[in-house]
């Protein structure tokens, strides 16, 4: 048997028996290996021993990360008056080792989380990570539907008592800061939004860490004409920046690397007929999206959002889009208004997504080919709003904190 490449004393692969064939390999070649198994057996396999999982948290893990297909969507879905605030998730496609089709995501989390949630009750979708929150007194989780693990966050006890003091409401917005390929750790970010910090022009953010366990209250100076009207409440994190958009066509970033706060326009075109546009990540570049007459422009943020300009990627006609459908999907019908405003980037690829209440489409940018990827089950709709799609994509790594009650009893 040929050895490949060399192997350190500090290698990950077991030695002590030098028949079995695993340790002639290196470990780059072993975690190639590994990386290409389904995504339950990647996870089981930190089970052989200490080492190997040591392999898979710290290697495989952010290499499963990195070439991971879009897995699916949470949407609010609408079914008679009685369920109109359903919850479902359902599958755009079935790569990157996601789910099978057959498998109930969403029972899975109602198993998990100690309450019944709804649509509104999901914050935000990160890196595979799902936020959720419940309670007048802002409990969040976090959840990771593959390896069906719920963390119960503490509270922000400091947060309450100054709310207290203060007469002030508590806000239940938080967002979601995490990727695999950084670290194995995540932060839950809260905004805060009262008036004593918009008046003096500041913002202030309260960041509970996984890797300490703890809340840490942050207060950035913002002099940006931002304060007026409100926030849009997607959220966007790259290279450790959360963005947000705000309907006065600023877009927001926090930098939780250095605890700062800027604010910088959007491209402006006269006739741009939605109020805030859209923002995602695709490529692992900052894109912005709006209508301006009939066609739908794309860019993308140089320098991946620190410093730069927008750059014009895609100028695309919603009459040919339209045209397009008619033609390749006669069988479904589609208002043209489909095409007015982008639901989700692929964070892999160049496709774009669309979506109206019967349908969810995608759109291949280099070759101009549509296709419809999803369809609700018969009786059910998806219901429309401003974001409706909250872009998932499956991940492998294993939650650091106190896990909820009731996942001891799930498996």
């Amino acid at each position: 048997m040929c050895i490949v490449g060399k192997i350190g004393l500090d290698s990950f692969i077991p030695r002590g028996n030098d028949c079995c064939p695993w340790s002639k390999l290196c470990d780059d070649l072993v975690a190639e290996i590994l990386c290409r198994l389904p995504a339950k057996n990647l996870i089981r396999s930190k089970c052989v021993c200490k080492l190997w999982n040591r392999l898979v948290t710290d290697v495989c893990a952010p290499k499963f990360s990195t070439y991971n297909l879009l897995g699916g969507f949470f949407y609010q879905g609408e079914k008679n008056a009685e369920l109109q605030h359903g919850f479902y998730l359902e599958y755009a496609s079935c790569g990157g080792g996601c789910p099978t089709a057959d498998e109930r995501v969403v029972e899975s989390l109602s198993a998990l989380l100690p309450f019944k949630f709804t649509f509104e009750d999901l914050l935000h979708s990160c890196n595979g990570l799902l936020l959720f929150v419940t309670g007048s007194v802002p409990q969040y989780y976090v959840c990771n539907p593959l390896t069906k693990q719920c963390i119960e966050i503490p509270r922000n006890i400091e947060r309450e008592k100054l709310a207290i003091d203060a007469g002030k409401k508590l806000h239940c917005f938080a967002a979601l800061a995490f990727n695999p390929c950084e670290s194995s750790h995540y932060k839950v970010v809260s905004f805060n939004y009262w008036t004593t910090y918009s008046s003096n022009k500041t913002v202030n953010i309260d960041v509970f860490s996984s890797g300490t366990g703890e809340w840490v209250s942050h207060t950035m100076p913002l002099d940006a004409p931002v304060y007026e009207l409100p926030w849009n409440r997607h959220v966007v994190y790259l290279n450790g920046v959360l963005y947000r958009l705000t309907r006065s066509k600023y877009l927001l970033q926090f930098d939780l690397n250095n605890f700062s706060a800027r604010a910088m326009e959007v491209p402006r075109r006269r006739d741009v007929i939605h109020n805030y546009g859209f923002v995602g990540v695709s490529c692992d570049r900052l894109h912005y999206s709006n209508l301006v007459g009939r066609t739908l422009f794309v860019w993308f943020l140089e320098d991946r959002g620190k410093v730069g300009s927008w750059v014009l990627k895609h100028s695309i006609s919603v009459d040919d889009l339209y045209n397009n459908y008619k033609f390749g999907c006669p069988l479904i019908k589609c208002p043209r208004a489909t095409f007015a405003r982008l639901w989700a980037l692929d964070t892999n690829s160049e496709a774009i997504y669309f979506g109206f209440s019967n349908a969810i489409l995608r759109y291949h940018v280099d070759c101009s080919m549509l296709e419809v990827v999803y369809t609700p089950e018969s009786g059910k709709e998806i219901y429309l709003r401003q974001y409706s799609l909250f872009a998932y994509s499956p991940c492998v790594v294993i939650l650091k904190g106190i896990p909820n009650a009731l996942q001891a009893n799930y498996k």
